[in-house]
């Protein structure tokens, strides 16, 4: 009995052993390649696992310790459980054999046997079904060979992440060699859809150093009205830690071959920086077209910092011709470009802009060193004056009991290419008076110098100019039970004497002084407190007596009004003419969301431009119920109308079917010159393949990861003017 005893104890305790060593299995995966990996993990000695089964015996004779019946072996919160488990003593052969089941926090595998051999960690698990629960991937293999303490081998395995028997996809491949933490290599990679093959590999390599690896970015193609079918590819080189770069090489069939670089670097939290560099060889016609865009933070010692920003085409009517070739691929924090809508906005603007500048911070202030370049897209830059350089100091607001004062000092060199430039000094300070808390009164003096030494031709002008405001504030307030409502008027003089200006060239706002004699006035409501519905209110009206104008001194009433809650969003502003009892100008929109859906309204009206433009959106959320039946897909769209007689400006239709562990995008865009569609298939856990979208790669599994270490539009990040 006391044998008995001695043999049960010492099977315990092997089989605590096999546990240890290999049933505690850590599982990862590489979307990549679509494989697991499980290897051994170390435990303590002091670990202790549960056994129970049927039976459990030594064999004296051949050294070999057997459990069987029903095993179940628990450790922490893994269990491993089997028909039979046998340990030769001698040879520290393990095998689990009869409806092996194991399960932990991360996997559940299932396999008809297990062989392991403790001492060189070399095992088999044979008709294995492995799924991850964190990604609900399921791996089928009919051989995993464990070939070393971090080598792996499988003969044929598949994955999905469907849950169904009959998977709508699978990947399949062959001979795949597993090198932990550092590469997988196979042969004969084949994506399913069903059990039709769709895309075929004959031979695949993927690192498994890190999350940003070097490689291949899926390619993208697509078409578009006004540049013809286009291909585009890029490849990614972790470089290291905290710099990577991607080369492009795209193909557009009216254009030609285009070539980008995108190289990123961090050296600090604050010191970082990117540059991007595009080229295409347009065929129609026979030029070449360039974009450059860069920026760089640098921290230096002495609270000194600095950033560098340039942005520059050699063609101003580039982002006619191509839109925004960087859409998506520059910019640290934009590497997930919005899927649908407008892909870019450069087109529209008039100017680029680069900058340069390096600033020392006081505790008072700051003093920088500024040199600024604007290019013109609408034509010749010549004319357009560059700041090169802009020196600067600025007092901050100080203040003592009833008085504060603050200040502004500038110079600038001003240099243009055709036209008249020279040097600007402007220097601004203003002295401030306010008493009281429950109504206070602020009064205001400033004054302002401004001194020209110009060229072509060379004169010397000066202008002196103040200007005076007072002004009245007080706040009354009422709590009820469920909200509080606050009143706020305001009443402000201000006078600003007229100003000789007719020598003096206009190189910005600084050199336009206009004559005021006005008495500003508004009265603010808002309610907020609404706990229960989020409901938050505000409605503001203000207008202005004009003491110059003798006809109509009053100028337009503007209204400004804000209802937001959970399911409600208003919003308008409203400029009103009292001569002409007509609305010169209004900004409104309305939203609505509820659990199905969204809709939604804008108006946006200028009468002094003749902008009139009507806006509609809405949108239904999956899943779509038809006839009793339920479809998961969701829909949206949006519309931008002319209401001058241009019609449709453009309009955006997005839908996206999503099943289990696939998905369908669609989206539709039109222009008045132009239309892109993009389809996209999204597969759970392994990313998404799309046609048709601009700049935006087709992804299965994008190496790169573009993430690097630290995010420099953290606190810390990028200081320079946004692009």
């Amino acid at each position: 009995m006391k044998n008995r005893r001695n043999s049960e104890a010492k099977a315990h305790n092997i089989i605590s052993s096999i546990l240890r060593l290999f049933l505690t299995p850590c599982l990862r995966f590489t979307a990549s390649l679509l494989l697991i990996l499980f290897f051994t993990c170390p435990a303590s000695a002091e670990d202790f696992a549960n056994i129970s089964a049927d039976h459990l015996e030594y064999l004296s004779q051949s050294n070999t310790y057997i459990a069987r019946g029903s095993v179940k072996i628990t450790f922490k919160d893994a269990s491993l459980s089997a028909d039979e488990v046998r340990l030769d003593g001698n040879t520290y052969d393990a095998v689990a054999v009869g409806n092996v089941t194991y399960q932990d926090s991360e996997a559940l595998i299932t396999a008809g046997r297990i062989e392991l051999n403790l001492k060189t960690k070399v095992g088999t698990i044979y008709e294995s079904d492995i799924f991850y629960k964190k990604n609900n991937f399921y791996l089928h293999s009919g051989e995993i060979r464990k070939t070393g303490e971090k080598t792996f081998f499988l003969d044929k395995a598949t994955v999905t992440t469907c849950d169904t028997e009959s998977p709508a996809w699978h990947i399949s491949a062959k001979d795949i060699s597993v090198a932990q933490h550092e590469k997988i290599t196979g042969w004969h990679g084949v994506f399913n859809i069903k059990n039709t093959p769709v895309l075929y590999t004959p031979y695949f390599w993927v690192p498994l150093l890190r999350e940003r690896q070097t490689g291949l970015i899926f390619p993208s193609f697509g078409y578009s009205s006004t540049r013809g079918y286009y291909y585009k590819q890029g490849f990614f080189w972790a470089i290291k830690e905290n710099q990577d770069a991607t080369v492009y090489l795209d193909y557009y069939g009216q254009k030609g071959f285009g070539e980008g670089l995108d190289y990123r670097y961090i050296l600090t939290p604050e010191s970082n920086g990117e540059l991007w560099m595009y080229h295409v060889r347009d065929k129609q016609p026979t030029r070449s077209l360039t974009e450059i865009k860069s920026y760089h933070n640098q921290k230096f010692p002495y609270n000194i910092s600095g950033y560098l920003k340039v942005h520059a085409v050699n063609e101003d009517d580039y982002y006619e011709t191509m839109d925004s070739t960087s859409s998506g691929r520059f910019g640290l924090s934009s590497w997930h470009p919005t899927r649908f809508g407008i892909a870019s906005e450069e087109r529209l603007q008039k100017y680029l802009e680069s900058d340069m500048q390096i600033s020392k911070q006081y505790y008072n202030g700051r003093i920088y060193l500024l040199a600024r370049g604007r290019q013109s897209l609408e034509g010749s830059s010549s004319e357009i004056p560059q700041s090169l350089p802009e020196i600067g100091f600025i007092l901050n607001t100080r203040s003592k009991r009833f008085f504060s004062y603050n200040m502004a000092f500038r110079a600038v060199n001003f240099w243009e290419k055709e036209g008249q430039g020279g040097m600007r000094f402007d220097i601004h300070p203003n002295l401030y008076f306010s008493y009281g808390r429950l109504l206070n009164i602020t009064q205001r003096i400033g004054m302002r110098e401004t001194v020209y030494f110009l060229n072509e031709p060379d004169k010397y002008e000066d202008r002196f100019s103040y200007d005076l405001g007072t002004a009245l504030t007080t706040r009354f307030f009422k709590r009820y039970s469920s909200f509080v409502h606050i009143v706020e008027p305001f009443l402000e003089y201000a006078y600003t004497p007229a100003v000789n200006q007719n020598d003096i060239p206009v190189f910005d706002s600084t050199d336009s002084i206009s004559k005021t004699n006005n008495l500003n006035y508004s009265f603010s409501n808002i309610f907020t407190g609404f706990a229960s519905s989020g409901l938050e209110a505000k409605f503001i009206i203000s207008q202005s007596y004009d003491f110059l104008d003798g006809d109509e001194p009053f100028t337009p009433l503007l209204a400004e009004g804000n209802l937001s809650s959970e399911r409600t969003n208003f919003s308008i502003n409203a400029s009103y003419d009292v001569y002409d009892t007509t609305i010169t100008e209004t900004i409104a929109s309305v939203r609505f969301n509820g659990k199905k859906g969204f809709v939604g309204l804008a108006k946006n009206y200028r009468r002094s431009t003749g902008l009139d433009q009507f806006t509609a959106e809405a949108g239904i959320n999956s899943p779509v119920k038809i006839y009793e039946k339920s479809f998961p897909v969701s829909l949206s769209g949006k519309l931008w109308y002319d209401m001058n007689g241009n019609g449709v400006q453009q309009l955006d239709i997005n839908s996206v079917y999503t099943s289990q562990c696939w998905g369908l995008i669609v989206s539709f865009t039109r222009k008045p010159d132009e239309y892109q569609v993009f389809f996209g298939f999204q597969i759970r856990g392994i990313g998404t393949a799309g046609m048709g979208y601009p700049n935006m790669p087709i992804v299965f599994s994008d190496p790169s990861g573009k993430s690097l270490s630290v995010d420099p539009y953290s606190s810390g990040g990028y200081k320079g003017p946004s692009f």
